[in-house]
């Protein structure tokens, strides 16, 4: 998965770190255009995924 930065126009962030438990995935991300760190917990039930994809 991408995101897009939260503080500028920068789109298609890619994770610099993941960490899947359960059904859950955390990533960890840094904008290459402004250097903002943020990160993301997604349920991947939600986008179609279960657990055992997951791992």
């Amino acid at each position: 998965m991408t995101d897009n930065c939260p503080q500028c126009p920068q789109e298609g962030v890619a994770p610099a770190a993941e960490d899947h438990r359960n059904n859950q995935v955390s990533h960890l991300y840094r904008c290459a255009g402004c250097g903002h760190i943020w990160s993301t917990n997604r349920d991947l039930g939600v986008y179609g995924y279960d657990d055992r994809e997951a791992a």
